[in-house]
């Protein structure tokens, strides 16, 4: 589907941010698990935990450079 999309111009079935949201839901999950089950408040318009200041250090990683993603992009 991704190729015919690109020769079509056509949107794919399942674009980019469909699956960065369908991923980011997983990745908290995840996080949520590694905190022993913590709840975790969700801020959606930004995509930060608000409520757990560890669990949001846990949705970032640090990179090695030249690969270095600035805070603000």
């Amino acid at each position: 589907d991704f190729v015919d999309a690109i020769r079509s111009g056509r949107r794919p079935n399942a674009d980019v941010e469909e699956g960065h949201r369908s991923t980011l839901l997983c990745q908290w999950a995840n996080i949520s698990l590694r905190r022993g089950g913590a709840k975790l408040e969700i801020d959606g318009a930004n995509e930060r935990i608000t409520n757990d200041d560890e669990a949001n250090r846990m949705a970032r990683r640090e990179y090695r450079a030249p690969y270095v993603i600035p805070e603000q992009v």
